[in-house]
């Protein structure tokens, strides 16, 4: 592996195996003596994801506090400003719960996996870059490697399409964004595929008991984004690395990703 790498991103579709390997990955590199930190899609605390973190512009802010002002100090102190954006993760906040409109009205402005888009595009490409941004900062002065799942492709692309009707282009500029945000961690990429989406995805629908992944909309919105996902690995500026994993076995995989990685198996 790179010496300087800080960063390890598993990705691909649902049912790869991403969160498995990723862990295994993690408490491998423990094993070798390796300080790392691993964080699965929905994990929380999660360095870099913004789900659950709401939306405001500054003046929407500043009406935010005037109407909660028994809560504005625990407002204050868990914002993340951003120029004139802010993010106010809200997860778990026990402060949040009352009065109940506080709750809903953060959950309404939830800056990703929303059906109702706050943030223009513009606004959530500057605040998922600028997050990053961050990230990289604070990991580059230690010694760290995270291992994420999900994060850089799944995500970003499933919000791009989802919730922004985002073009190939769009979609190319918004990840490259990121990507040139986190050169500096000398980042590797792990991309873990089936060969067949259509097989794949009635293989998790049956697995994890959710037949909407197997219905024909599902199927096609990820071969979709398998094409996508495709296509921007061949222009990040930093190693990435396709796994076909045919038979599923797991093993195998992680003997592969652990070669990539030029770790022995």
């Amino acid at each position: 592996m790179q010496k300087k790498c800080k960063l390890i991103l598993v990705e691909g579709l649902c049912g790869t195996g991403k969160s498995t390997l990723a862990e295994r990955l993690h408490r491998y590199l423990l094993h070798q003596g390796i300080s790392s930190y691993f964080y699965d899609e929905g994990a929380e605390g999660h360095p870099v994801s913004l789900n659950w973190h709401a939306f405001f512009r500054e003046g929407e802010y500043a009406e935010l506090l005037g109407r909660y002002p028994g809560v504005a100090g625990e407002i204050r102190s868990r914002v993340i400003r951003d120029g004139h954006h802010y993010l106010i993760p809200y997860r778990e906040v026990i402060a949040f719960n009352e009065p109940k409109v506080l709750r809903a009205e953060l959950k309404s402005r939830e800056l990703c996996w929303t059906d109702s888009p706050i943030a223009s595009l513009s606004e959530f490409t500057q605040a998922i870059e600028r997050h990053w941004l961050r990230f990289a900062e604070r990991v580059s002065a230690t010694d760290d490697i995270y291992v994420l799942e999900a994060v850089f492709l799944q995500h970003r692309i499933h919000d791009l399409l989802r919730h922004y009707k985002a073009d190939d282009e769009q979609i190319e500029q918004h990840i490259s964004g990121i990507a040139d945000r986190i050169t500096s961690l000398d980042p590797i990429l792990i991309y873990l595929s089936q060969p067949s989406v259509r097989e794949q995805q009635v293989w998790i629908s049956t697995i994890r008991s959710k037949p909407h992944f197997a219905t024909e909309n599902s199927i096609r919105f990820m071969e979709n984004r398998k094409r996508i996902e495709l296509k921007l690995l061949e222009q990040l500026p930093f190693p990435a690395y396709t796994i076909h994993n045919v038979n599923r076995d797991w093993d195998g995989v992680f003997n592969d990703m652990l070669e990539h990685l030029s770790y022995p198996s």
